[in-house]
C-alpha cells in the first residue's frame, strides 16, 4: 500500500461572518505585545483541527449536529476558506456534499455528465468513453436524458455517485447524501466503496452519522464535537469512545429531565414509573461490557389487583431498529396489585458497540395491553475487552469450528 497523504490538515480554524473586526484586534493586540489565544476573538465553526488522509485509505468523520463535519468537508471541497491554518492537498477531489452541488438543473442527466466531468479536467473523449457506464451505474435509463429539474433527491444521488466514481479521483467526500437514496442504490455504493478499498487508489472521506457505515468502510475516524477533535485513530476504538461519550449526553438529558425519547403506551392502567438496569453487584448502570450480567428491573404500580400478567421487554437501538424481544409467558404469569418489582436477568449480555433502549409491555394472557413504554431505559455496551478479531455488527453470536459433521453430535453428547 503506498503510504503518501493525499490531503492534511494542519490546525484549520473557521469562523463565519466577516472577519475584519477579529482579525483587526488580533494585530493590535500583538502589535501592543499582549498575545492572547486565537479563541479569544469569537465564536469559531472548527478550532484548530489536524488529521491527514492517506493514498487508498478510507477515512470516517463522526459527531453530533454541530459539530462541525460538513464545514470542515466544504473547507477540504475548496467550498469555503479556511479562517486560519493550512491544507495541503495532492491529487484531484471530487465532493458528493449537496445533492445539486456543480449540476445545471436546466440541462440533462447525460448533459451536466459532460460537464462535471470537464470540470474534473477529463476530455470529452474520455467522458464520452465512461458515460454509457455511468448510465447503467445510475439505473436512470430513460431520466437520464431528462433535465435534472425533473428529478427527486434519490434520482439526483444516483446520478452524483455515478460520476464521483467514475472520474478518477483521487479523493471522493461523500457527506450524508447517500441517506437519501433507496436502501438497494446505498447497498451498491457501498458495495463499489470498498471495492474501492481493495483496488488501493482511491482515498474516501465518509461523513455520517449512520455509526455502522463507517465502521463497515472506514480504517481511521475523527470524531468532531463543537467544532474540536476529540480523538482521531482506529475506528473500532474510535466509535467505543463515541458510544461512550454519547451515552453520557443522553443520560444527562435523562436526569435534567430533558429527554424527548421515552414514550408512554396511551390509554394503559398498570403505572411503570421506573426502569433500572442493574450490574452484577446490584448496582444501577447505564454502561455494561459485551458478556457481562445485566438485570432489568421494572417497577410497578397497579391501583387493583391483575390477574396473570406477563412482562415482556424489547432491546432496540436509539435510531428504533429492534433487535431481540424477551417475555415472562414461558415462565412465570404475575399477579399485580399495589407497588413492586419484576426483574429480567440476561446472564451473558450478547450486544457488541453501540447505545440501546428498552421496551416494556405488560399485558394480560389475551393480549390486551395493560402498561409500559418505549425507550423506557437507555444504556451503552462496550466491546473493548472481548477478544474479537472483528467487532463490526450488533450482536456477538456463539459457534462451534470443526472439520467433521459428527463432531456436533459428539460435542452435544458431551454436554
Amino acid at each position: 500500500m503506498q503510504t503518501e497523504t493525499v490531503i492534511q490538515t494542519n490546525n484549520i480554524w473557521k469562523r463565519y461572518g466577516l472577519p475584519f473586526m477579529p482579525r483587526l484586534r488580533r494585530a493590535f493586540d500583538q502589535w501592543r505585545q499582549q498575545e492572547k489565544s486565537i479563541e479569544a476573538y469569537g465564536p469559531w465553526s472548527l478550532r484548530d483541527v489536524s488529521f491527514d488522509v492517506k493514498h487508498g485509505e478510507t477515512v470516517g468523520i463522526i459527531g453530533h449536529n454541530g459539530a462541525g463535519k460538513s464545514t470542515l468537508l466544504k473547507i477540504l471541497a475548496g467550498v469555503t476558506p479556511a479562517t486560519e491554518g493550512e491544507m495541503l492537498v495532492s491529487g484531484r477531489i471530487f465532493p458528493m456534499i449537496e445533492l445539486n452541488a456543480g449540476l445545471h438543473t436546466e440541462l440533462t442527466g447525460r448533459q451536466n455528465v459532460y460537464m462535471l466531468g470537464a470540470v474534473m479536467g477529463l476530455q470529452r473523449s474520455e467522458i464520452r468513453d465512461r458515460i454509457e457506464r455511468i448510465k447503467e451505474f445510475s439505473e436512470l435509463d430513460e431520466w437520464f436524458e431528462r433535465p435534472i429539474r425533473k428529478y427527486s433527491s434519490g434520482m439526483l444521488t444516483r446520478l452524483g455517485f455515478s460520476v464521483a466514481i467514475n472520474v478518477d479521483a483521487d479523493l471522493l467526500l461523500i457527506d450524508e447524501v447517500l441517506s437519501v437514496g433507496d436502501i438497494t442504490f446505498q447497498r451498491k455504493c457501498f458495495d463499489h466503496m470498498e471495492k474501492l478499498q481493495a483496488d488501493n487508489n482511491t482515498s474516501i472521506i465518509f461523513v455520517s452519522h449512520g455509526i455502522r457505515q463507517v465502521e463497515r468502510l472506514c480504517e481511521r475516524t475523527l470524531m468532531l464535537d463543537k467544532g474540536e477533535v476529540l480523538a482521531f485513530g482506529d475506528t473500532k476504538d474510535i466509535i467505543s469512545e463515541y458510544y461512550s461519550h454519547s451515552n453520557k449526553g443522553i443520560i444527562e438529558h435523562r436526569i435534567k429531565g430533558q429527554d424527548v425519547q421515552g414514550r408512554y403506551y396511551d390509554n394503559t392502567i398498570i403505572h411503570v414509573p421506573q426502569v433500572r438496569l442493574l450490574d452484577k453487584n446490584g448496582n444501577e448502570s447505564n454502561e455494561f461490557e459485551t458478556g457481562e450480567q445485566i438485570t432489568i428491573a421494572i417497577d410497578y404500580e397497579a391501583d387493583e389487583l391483575h390477574e396473570a400478567v406477563i412482562f415482556g421487554l424489547g432491546i432496540a437501538t436509539v435510531d428504533s431498529f429492534y433487535l431481540s424481544g424477551m417475555t415472562s409467558e414461558e415462565t412465570e404469569l404475575y399477579d399485580l396489585q399495589g407497588t413492586g418489582t419484576i426483574y429480567c436477568t440476561i446472564d451473558n449480555l450478547p450486544l457488541l458497540n453501540g447505545i440501546y433502549t428498552v421496551y416494556v409491555k405488560l399485558r394480560k394472557l389475551w393480549g390486551g395491553v395493560l402498561g409500559g413504554g418505549e425507550s423506557l431505559a437507555v444504556f451503552s455496551v462496550s466491546s473493548a475487552n472481548v477478544d474479537l478479531s472483528n467487532r463490526f455488527g450488533v450482536i456477538r453470536i456463539a459457534s462451534q469450528w470443526h472439520t467433521e459433521l459428527h463432531d456436533i453430535e459428539t460435542q452435544q453428547k458431551v454436554r
